[in-house]
């Protein structure tokens, strides 16, 4: 009974994660990218994340006093459990050929 058995087992399905970023300016996919993984936990939201902006853009040149205004915050809404979970194994398992 020397003989080692392995068995690499990968368990998948399509979770899928539900974010909410507010923000009283328009924002570029770029910069939600960024926010939105900032809230980590379900129901948890994370405030002043001003500092996600691309502030060199143009955009931003208008009004130094507008800045100041800004607000951003990203929410974690929760995750929806796939239901149709799939298993697979790889490895010399007894009663296979």
């Amino acid at each position: 009974m020397d003989k080692q058995y392995i068995y690499e087992i990968e368990e998948y399905s399509q979770d899928v994660r539900k974010y909410q970023v507010t923000s009283n300016v328009k924002l570029t996919e770029d910069e939600i990218r960024s926010i939105y993984v900032e809230a980590h936990a379900e129901g948890e939201v994370v405030d002043k994340l001003e500092g996600c902006i691309d502030w060199s853009n143009e955009r931003f040149l208008v009004n130094i006093e507008d800045l100041n205004k800004v607000k951003i915050s990203a929410n974690c809404l929760g995750t929806e459990y796939g239901d149709d979970c799939q298993v697979g194994i790889i490895g010399d398992i007894e009663g296979e050929e």
